[in-house]
């Protein structure tokens, strides 16, 4: 044991002695935050970063995974010498105005926290409660929501990682990546040097899950054990991972939580939004190297508008996807180019990259139409644990969250996100959301119970739940949760 490590031991017995070690801490029972450098600190191959401890957690944020010019793939980050301060999180990539910026109930609910933008925005968040390169615990790696357009992994006040690592057993990380026209505009009919603009910001994804193979053991993961969840937009990336040949091996189970996404971008399509970008930025073909340039704001103006232009290309031409959630994506989406994603992710060749992961598919009752089941998100992700079910894949266990949150005279429903704060053990926390009830409390309790075990073993189980057997079972999350099988 080092003297760094029997420090951060001590200390932490200490504290755990002073408090005790309840299975659930209550707010009169949280333990001191720690601060200090040689208690917190763990070596990277990039260098050494330091955290902070906070209830009995090891916390980092900002640590740089890799870096990248723009429309470029990621390499990784410039090595340091001294300790870096891993304390906040790091820039965001930059995006446009969310949806529900201007709305108060959403915004009031939501919580939201869009931090700072920043192209350098190529960070992870890790959450432990030990950095012990022994402790094998397993990880579990979030991507975040909001399209491939907007969002962090800040965004949300339920995606912290305390609970999760503290209560059950595993490392969190989270991360920012390049999105919008930054991370996805495809430049490659301008020749070689672009060839990969297009996936660049799935790319900064698979950068990520190696940052996480090489350095996870050190904050006491198990590189052998990642489980990658995602929800929104954070889902369609999880299925998109599992469709890139370059991810294989740096995981190892995957949770699709209401992103079941099954059509990528067309190459057609994408180089037309890329050539209408260009044009409405008035560059010619010859100095295509000053899109590099370009302000942000006017690159995001334009791109946006060729999107539009090129959305009423596709559908003069009857190329629109047929489902509701790919159409109005289209545009926004990853591309399937042959190489970086060589297929779409419902093909059988794409199926057969991923097909020795077990997975957890679901959806929310409601997502964004409160007075009905849902017709957006639900069907997709039927079809996703159908066809992976058919092609032979590892068990997929299939899920619908019910309950109804009471906050605003429960307007929303079941709504979008709703089961993220239960997910993370944050129900409590992200009140503005849930209510905070007792009984909403200990569903969450439940939720991630199992979403952590799914981590460990590859089994969703947890005290309270009925067992949950594979598709077409499917597990209905409520105050009292139930299985049925679908028709």
């Amino acid at each position: 044991m080092t003297l760094k490590t029997l420090s951060a031991f001590l200390t932490l017995s200490l504290l755990l002695t002073a408090c005790g070690q309840p299975a659930r801490r209550s707010s009169q029972c949280v333990m001191a935050l720690e601060t200090s450098a040689k208690v917190s600190t763990v070596n990277t191959l990039s260098g050494p970063v330091a955290g902070y401890v906070d209830d009995g957690v090891f916390i980092y944020k900002g640590i740089p995974y890799g870096q990248a010019e723009r429309f470029m793939p990621p390499t990784d980050p410039e090595p340091w010498k001294e300790v870096r301060a891993s304390r906040a999180y790091g820039p965001v990539s930059p995006h446009g105005e969310r949806m529900g910026w201007r709305d108060d109930n959403q915004a009031f609910a939501m919580h939201w926290d869009d931090g700072y933008p920043g192209e350098d925005c190529l960070r992870v968040n890790v959450w432990t409660s030990a950095i012990k390169a022994d402790a094998k615990m397993p990880v579990m790696v979030w991507l975040h929501g909001g399209g491939f357009s907007e969002g962090s992994s800040q965004e949300q006040i339920g995606y912290d990682g305390t609970n999760l690592a503290r209560d059950h057993g595993v490392v969190v990380v989270s991360l920012n990546h390049r999105l919008n026209a930054l991370g996805f505009l495809d430049l490659s009919a301008y020749g070689a040097k672009y060839a990969f603009s297009g996936n660049v910001g799935m790319m900064d994804i698979v950068k990520a899950l190696e940052w996480v193979k090489g350095n996870i053991a050190n904050f006491g993961g198990d590189p052998s054990n990642v489980t990658i969840f995602g929800q929104s937009g954070g889902g369609g990336k999880v299925s998109t991972v599992m469709a890139m040949p370059s991810a294989k091996g740096l995981y190892h189970k995957a949770i699709v939580q209401s992103g079941s996404i099954t059509t990528l971008m067309n190459p057609k399509y994408s180089r037309r939004i890329g050539a209408a970008t260009v044009s409405h930025l008035g560059i010619s073909p010859a100095k295509i190297d000053e899109m590099a340039s370009v302000p942000y704001e006017k690159l995001l103006a334009a791109y946006r508008k060729a999107v539009e232009d090129v959305r009423a290309e596709a559908q003069q031409d009857g190329a629109l996807p047929t489902n509701f959630l790919d159409m109005i994506l289209f545009g926004q989406l990853p591309v399937a180019d042959g190489e970086v994603i060589p297929f779409q992710p419902a093909t059988p060749e794409a199926l057969a990259l991923s097909k020795d992961i077990p997975v957890i598919i679901g959806t929310v009752y409601n997502e964004f139409t409160p007075n009905q089941e849902d017709p957006i998100f639900r069907p997709l992700a039927l079809q996703q644990a159908a066809d992976r079910t058919a092609a032979g894949c590892a068990l997929v266990y299939l899920y619908r969250f019910d309950w109804a949150t009471p906050v605003l005279d429960g307007v929303m429903g079941s709504t979008h996100c709703l089961e993220i704060p239960f997910v993370f053990d944050n129900v409590l926390l992200h009140r503005t959301f849930t209510g905070g009830a007792d009984d909403a409390v200990q569903l969450g309790h439940r939720m991630s119970s199992a979403w952590a075990a799914f981590a460990k073993t590859g089994t969703p189980a947890a005290e309270g739940l009925p067992e949950w057997t594979p598709y077409p079972a499917n597990m209905n999350f409520n105050i009292e949760s139930t299985i049925n099988n679908i028709n």
